[in-house]
């Protein structure tokens, strides 16, 4: 819908670009930038790849970001959402990238184990919990 002019101009007016990889394809080939050089023109450039995990360029790095395990699949609906919640989180608190990027993968995988775009919900404590039991720290 929109050609390689647009797009740059969305992300010149952004300060963060998050899609998954799908997305991120179409934007370099319409605007002919590498995911690094749209990351140069934004605070971080962020790329979901499902059960693939994520990348999120910042800071002139790549960091990759691996998938939470999920104890079942139910429902991707509203996955996405849930891993931009956690990148919000992230983002709002000052976290550095990495934790901000495992927090937004265990949101999503948590979503992904129920039913509905809004059916899970967890304490701070389960979540902490959790997150240790993935990621082997501390949140």
């Amino acid at each position: 819908m929109f050609d390689g002019d647009d797009l740059k101009g969305f992300i010149d007016k952004a300060s963060y670009v998050t899609v998954n990889d799908y997305e991120g394809q179409l934007i370099s080939e319409r605007t002919g930038l590498s995911h690094e050089d749209i990351a140069k023109r934004v605070k971080a450039f962020i790329v979901t790849r499902g059960g693939e995990g994520s990348t999120i360029y910042a800071n002139g790095k790549q960091i990759a970001i691996p998938c939470a395990k999920a104890k079942q699949l139910k429902d991707p609906t509203g996955c996405g959402d849930a891993y931009r919640a956690g990148l919000i989180y992230g983002i709002q608190k000052g976290l550095d990238w990495e934790t901000t990027g495992r927090i937004a993968s265990l949101i999503g995988t948590i979503k992904i184990e129920h039913e509905g775009p809004q059916n899970h919900s967890f304490t701070m404590g389960e979540f902490k919990t959790r997150y240790k039991q993935e990621f082997g720290e501390a949140l």
